[in-house]
């Protein structure tokens, strides 16, 4: 039976991090460390001098501790129960302090601020998906459970005619709402997750100072298939490689070294799936090229990526912008024996838009319309 498996990156379907827009290239990416840096911060049970300079110096710079903080600051303060920052109204150059000692002098956290997606690339994500019509598709940057079955329902299968009767998105470790997950027109048999997996950061560390291993989680769907058979599927999204640079003495970046115990430990699980079925998939934005270290750490023990296929595009490669080989984000790597079933595969790039080097969709009118940066990447094999 032929059945088709596809990978993309929505970059989200109704709403996204303002941070993350085109709009805001700079500012936003010092956005999103900052909300990262904060509530880091806050969930000490004691918070140093520094950590408490650190605090007055972005509370600055988004007005947190203000009374009617700015509507449109990228970090927000949601605030429940007590108090973290302190100001007297006059004198009117009063220092700002912070008041709160500790994680248990108050209850509250920081939000990226949100902003809606435009109805046309919502739609043209649909019609990327609907164009491409795979049986199982992992979802990558989808902002949870309900919101993708509003999308399913009421644009997939409203607009286009198409549908997924079997979804799940699993919340992950990431605070900006780009979780990964699966929709399939075959029954998801079983899920395990792996958000809490930790890793040691530096070697002797101590076995209680660890760091969690995935951005966001690596799941593992076990799919039952009409023949009986079972797939295993884990979707994921690795580390950013934005701002990912090597030192001048050679040394991997911190991106790149979490990329490589990201992957290191995907490969573990889809070798230990393996136990269960021979059908073991390892799918989504990786965010590094085949030639990296750590993809590298996938792409053994007879694992392969689909791009390996006589039919996959040579030319351009990319899954990313506008298909270079250094745009290669994107994965659907195969155990070897899904790699063995594998008949064609290929990517659907029409909803970005890059007119110069490709057609795309004629509802994809400029950036803004865009479905996606990414392209989606299919594959049918004979199962």
């Amino acid at each position: 039976m032929a059945i088709k498996i596809a990978s993309y990156n929505l970059e989200n379907l109704f709403q996204r991090a303002s941070a993350m827009s085109e709009a805001h290239e700079g500012d936003g990416r010092a956005a999103i460390e900052d909300h990262a840096l904060a509530n880091t911060i806050v969930e000490k049970a004691v918070y140093s001098d520094q950590d408490k300079e650190i605090l007055i110096a972005l509370s600055k710079k988004y007005g947190w501790h203000l009374l009617n903080p700015p509507s449109n600051a990228l970090v927000q303060m949601q605030k429940i129960r007590g108090k973290l920052f302190y100001k007297k109204k006059t004198p009117k150059n009063s220092p700002l302090t912070v008041v709160a000692s500790g994680r248990a002098d108050w209850t509250g956290w920081f939000e990226l601020r949100k902003e809606d997606v435009t109805w046309m690339a919502t739609y043209n994500t649909a019609r990327v998906i609907a164009e491409s019509n795979p049986d199982i598709l992992i979802l990558i940057e989808v902002e949870s459970r309900p919101t993708f079955r509003h999308f399913n329902e009421q644009v997939l299968e409203a607009k286009f005619g198409i549908s997924y009767p079997h979804y799940m998105v699993i919340d992950g470790n990431d605070g900006r709402g780009i979780d990964v997950g699966i929709a399939s027109r075959f029954p998801i048999r079983d899920i395990r997750s792996h958000v809490d997996d930790q890793y040691r950061d530096v070697e002797g560390q101590s076995p209680t100072d660890t760091r969690q291993v995935f951005s966001r989680d690596c799941p593992e769907f076990e799919i039952l298939l009409p023949g009986g058979q079972s797939l295993i599927v884990l979707p994921n999204h690795l580390k950013s490689k934005r701002n990912s640079t090597f030192s001048t003495n050679g040394e991997e970046d911190e991106a790149t070294k979490r990329r490589r115990v990201q992957a290191r430990r995907a490969f573990a699980i889809a070798t230990a799936a393996l136990g269960r079925s021979g059908l073991v998939l390892v799918a989504g934005d990786l965010n590094d090229t085949p030639d990296s270290g750590p993809i590298g750490e996938i792409l053994k023990g007879g694992f392969a990526d689909v791009m390996d296929h006589p039919d996959y595009p040579k030319d351009r490669p990319g899954t990313y912008g506008t298909g270079l080989k250094s745009g290669k984000l994107d994965y659907l790597i195969m155990s070897p024996d899904l790699k063995a079933a594998l008949v064609t595969t290929g990517l659907e790039r029409r909803g970005s838009y890059h007119p110069n080097t490709w057609k795309p969709f004629d509802t994809v009118t400029g950036a803004k319309d865009e479905a996606s940066d990414h392209h989606l990447i299919w594959a049918e094999f004979n199962l």
